[in-house]
């Protein structure tokens, strides 16, 4: 994942995850470099994990920041769960 995971990086992660999800039945999201994260990424990973888990596939996030876990607790989702939730 790139240091920005924001709305302008938002459409070509998009294209990404979906090229990983129909490539193999898990996707891992190395967050490593994150320094930033906004509501349109957050969507994108829980879009993610719903098609993912339709699929039979998982999604996991690995090596979070904090500034990646600071959006998923301002968004009130728990950032250290396994695999992100099918809402």
């Amino acid at each position: 994942m790139p240091a920005q995971c924001d709305l302008r990086s938002v459409q070509s992660l998009r294209g990404e995850m979906l090229a990983a999800l129909d490539a193999g039945s898990a996707l891992t999201l190395d967050c490593a470099a994150v320094e930033r994260a906004d509501m349109a990424f957050l969507q994108l990973v829980l879009a993610a994990g719903r098609s993912a888990a339709r699929r039979g596939a998982t999604l996991a996030l690995t090596n979070r920041t904090g500034g990646l876990d600071v959006a998923f607790r301002r968004a009130g989702l728990d950032p250290s769960a396994p695999a992100m939730p099918a809402l």
